[in-house]
């Protein structure tokens, strides 16, 4: 005949059982929040260096929009437009790192007049005209901000962050 465990003890080994993967997991959880909070994730930082290297290539995106509205290449000129915006995009963090609220304003607007010229670029019937006057209007939000925070090195001939104007 076979013996037969109490109910008692039954019960008290099926809470024991439940009480284990939960333990496991609370440990485990614990374990993991620890580990991360020593490590304490840091961010990169958009140095000048990463932001003069965008803007380069921001540059040299934007301007060939106008070759390739000249060559009527509208789709080259909409995917230099979204790359050009996709790139200039990211040179907020640089602005917002530091503090220079009257970029970000020129930086907002040139996003704007760019959503615009891709807004035109991506008509069923894209208007080459409006686009091209809708380059100009960005060109013309760029040079603003050119002319506050941009030289051109009297050696090099190359451009660069005005010295002092960014800490």
């Amino acid at each position: 005949m076979s013996r037969r465990r109490p109910i008692a003890h039954t019960q008290r080994g099926a809470r024991e059982l439940a009480i284990r993967p939960l333990a496991l997991v609370v440990f485990g959880c614990l374990t993991f929040a620890a580990a991360a909070t020593a490590q304490q994730v840091t961010y990169p930082i958009y140095t000048q260096d990463d932001f003069v290297k965008t803007m380069k290539s921001v540059g040299q995106n934007f301007g060939a929009i106008n070759a390739a509205l000249t060559a009527n290449d509208l789709e080259e000129a909409k995917g230099r437009v979204v790359r050009s915006r996709e790139q200039l995009a990211t040179t907020v963090t640089f602005w917002r790192d530091h503090k220079k609220e009257d970029a970000i304003k020129m930086w907002r607007a040139s996003i704007a007049k760019m959503d615009e010229l891709d807004t035109v670029l991506s008509a069923e019937k894209p208007d080459k005209e409006a686009a091209s006057a809708l380059v100009k209007q960005v060109g013309a939000t760029c040079a603003a901000c050119h002319a506050q925070y941009r030289e051109q090195d009297p050696a090099t001939k190359a451009y660069r962050l005005k010295p002092g104007s960014v800490q």
